[in-house]
């Protein structure tokens, strides 16, 4: 019977966790095929606006070549045409592609400026063809290059809108990927710890033989509430300023009773201390910077792109330093100092690297040697 309870909890964990990496892997797959679409689609809007800014600058040289001396003008007069035709399908196919409304209302503009450049051209032609040469340069130079100049601002007013707008969707894509990673590690962590429950709570039967004793393994010491986890990993993932992420720090050092947390980010070849909760701003100051190949768990961990411990024992606190992840790689560190060899816990490290991938996200983005330090608060400073 004691045999059956263990092969049915193993068959449900495996279940379990197998749906998990399933429904992981799915979502993964969706975030990589939206980022591959919207690749694609950035690639194709921007080949369409740097021939729109062709076709301006193809006309404005012809234009000049009008009134320059042993030129012909039929050859030009038929170029001009061409592009304007191409310039016209061009302004009108490109708006559904465009995302933003900065992008929209510069194309619009853009598009009601089409007729004057077509008015401008006109004039110019029956001026050359009249053989008013004069008349037509002042034309050129004067209507015509003002109205293709705006034209012009406006095809890079679309550019700029359109980069800002792929930058945002990159970014809200990135944040997917790492929500999604975070919530499955907690479901790996859950069913972990409702199959150890389940089979410490399954009754002692007794076998028919008799079977030597042996000495129960030990349960996990720390304990991490994994609702408290994931209510902060999810406050991590919308932080938008340096005093909310302090506070957020501060969170985390409770949830894992850690005396004191360090946010190291590194510019160039050394890491720097800028953010901390548990230290005074003083104590933070001496913490810095850190080479990259110093020999110590900081600089080893944002070497090696792994997990490094520095062991503690009944008298010293010991540390758990996890690397922080961008999309160039590793980018920092989250530093904790840890109570009683907590640091060597499983819960507490997988719990550590979940803060240290949200953290990550919300500090992708900073000039590492340019953060200022800021404290979550300030008491007694350390010295450890």
């Amino acid at each position: 019977m004691r045999g059956m309870q263990k092969r049915t909890v193993r068959i449900t964990v495996l279940t379990l966790l197998l749906a998990a990496t399933l429904i992981t892997t799915f979502f993964l797959w969706n975030i990589q095929q939206l980022g591959t679409a919207l690749t694609s689609a950035d690639e194709d809007r921007a080949a369409r606006l740097e021939r729109v800014s062709d076709a301006l600058a193809g006309i404005g040289t012809a234009q000049q070549s009008y009134v320059a001396p042993g030129q012909l003008d039929e050859p030009w007069f038929e170029r001009i045409d061409a592009l304007l035709a191409q310039l016209r399908g061009d302004v009108s196919t490109l708006p559904p592609l465009l995302r933003s409304q900065e992008a929209a209302s510069a194309w619009s503009l853009l598009n009601g400026s089409l007729d004057a450049l077509a008015a401008a051209e006109k004039r110019a032609r029956a001026n050359v063809s009249r053989g008013q040469e004069l008349m037509a340069a002042d034309v050129i130079f004067s209507d015509g290059r003002h109205v293709l100049d705006g034209m012009t601002e406006q095809v890079r007013a679309v550019q700029r809108a359109e980069r800002a707008a792929t930058r945002d969707e990159r970014a809200s894509l990135d944040r997917e990927r790492w929500m999604v990673l975070g919530l499955a590690m907690l479901v790996w962590l859950g069913v972990a710890g409702l199959a150890g429950r389940t089979a410490q709570a399954a009754p002692e039967l007794p076998d028919e033989r008799p079977a030597p004793r042996t000495e129960r393994p030990a349960m996990d010491l720390f304990p991490v509430d994994l609702v408290a986890a994931a209510a902060l990993c999810t406050d991590l993932s919308r932080v938008g300023d340096t005093a909310a992420l302090a506070a957020l720090l501060g969170r985390a050092a409770s949830l894992l009773d850690a005396p004191g947390v360090t946010l190291w980010l590194g510019a160039g070849d050394q890491l720097f201390a800028v953010l901390g909760h548990g230290y005074s701003r003083e104590a933070l100051a001496r913490f810095g910077p850190l080479a990259r190949d110093a020999d110590n768990a900081v600089a080893r961990a944002w070497q090696t792109g792994r997990q490094a411990t520095v062991a503690g024992t009944s008298v010293t606190p010991g540390a758990l330093v996890t690397p922080l992840f961008g999309t160039t790689g590793c980018i920092g560190v989250l530093a904790l100092e840890c109570r009683a060899r907590a640091e060597a816990d499983a819960t507490v490290q997988a719990v550590a690297a979940m803060v240290a991938a949200q953290v990550a996200t919300a500090v992708a983005a900073w000039p590492a040697a340019g953060v200022p330090v800021a404290v979550a608060s300030e008491p007694e400073a350390r010295t450890a």
